[in-house]
């Protein structure tokens, strides 16, 4: 640890830059029975066992590698845990006076919030910067724009489309149209010429009828691409929604660069956004039977902290992080 420790003061000092925050110990409230994944919970309200459960960590700016980012928007979190024997959870809760949820222009950013762990639990801690070569961390990422398409329950149905914010946008087959309010391409007459075949009037199907843009009604590439969809037919879980178990993404990385998505997604989780404050939990099992997760089976784990506010137009590298903190259990 203290190698690592001495490597990474080293790092920040040729890049201007000396971590300010201390670690923290956070120490989980060990309960019995269900640990609710809701941050609205009165489980994790001051009404409930966690009550004055929590400590606040101080936010560093991401300096080690480019793109640097030497003001983030979060200066602070508060972190509470909990567990009842068989789950561990873990709730964050930042300030963030906007809440960015969509991301389908190419303008737009989302909120996001991460813990990170070390899956070989033994040994010296790995470098928090995503870990490192032989060094695997176990990162759980929860996503703000998974949060709104409520993901791992409404599947490919609620996903965000280009259709939802263009709201005179209008589908034809392989291409995007444009609905003409003066009636050129009305939408109960709208019809495609395709190449090669008889002129095929689709207005009842959905491509010009705006009334009926939902998913897999549209014909062409409309929302949901019931026809057109690569991501989904090679398995991306960032297009297929029903591979998603909850608002938060398994995670791997061995350093800077190879964050990897999970085969196996085993963490549930779920944010809110209210009175100008994200707050998030995130729930696993202690033990699973997948050898890239961390396995709680000690009684304390270093866990690292990563926050991003979209609306400063943050992600990536871009974000407030922390050192390794110390989560007991």
């Amino acid at each position: 640890m203290r190698k690592n420790f001495v490597l990474i003061l080293i790092v920040s000092f040729v890049l201007g830059f000396v971590a300010t925050a201390n670690a923290t110990d956070i120490k989980a409230l060990k309960v019995s029975g269900n640990i609710p994944t809701d941050p609205n919970s009165p489980f994790w309200s001051n009404y409930g066992p966690t009550k004055g459960k929590h400590v606040v960590i101080d936010m560093d700016p991401q300096m080690i590698t480019n793109p640097m980012w030497p003001n983030p928007s979060t200066k602070w979190v508060n972190v509470k845990a909990a567990t009842n024997g068989n789950d561990i959870a873990v709730r964050l809760e930042w300030t963030d006076s906007t809440r960015n949820d969509i991301m389908v222009r190419s303008q737009q950013y989302k909120d996001q919030a991460a813990i990170m762990f070390p899956v070989n639990q033994s040994g010296e801690e790995p470098p928090f910067t995503m870990g490192g070569d032989g060094e695997r961390v176990n990162i759980w990422q929860w996503k703000a724009t998974w949060e709104k398409e409520n993901a791992g329950k409404g599947g490919n149905t609620t996903m965000q489309d280009v259709e939802d914010h263009y709201e005179n946008m209008a589908m034809g087959s392989g291409s995007y149209y444009m609905y003409e309010p003066d009636g050129k391409l009305a939408k109960g007459n709208f019809q495609i010429n395709v190449p090669g075949t008889k002129s095929d009037l689709r207005a009842s199907r959905g491509a010009g009828d705006i009334s009926k843009r939902s998913t897999f009604v549209d014909f062409g590439m409309g929302k949901n691409e019931g026809v057109y969809n690569p991501g989904r037919a090679t398995g991306n879980i960032l297009s297929d929604a029903n591979m998603r178990k909850s608002s938060v993404e398994d995670l791997n990385a061995e350093g800077f660069s190879t964050l990897t998505t999970q085969a196996h997604q085993d963490v549930d989780g779920s944010g809110n956004w209210s009175n100008n404050r994200w707050a998030v939990v995130f729930k696993r099992a202690k033990s699973t039977n997948d050898s890239n997760d961390t396995q709680f089976s000690g009684s304390k784990t270093p866990m690292a902290i990563a926050i991003w506010n979209g609306n400063n137009k943050e992600r990536n590298g871009q974000k407030a992080v922390t050192q390794w903190n110390t989560l007991h259990y």
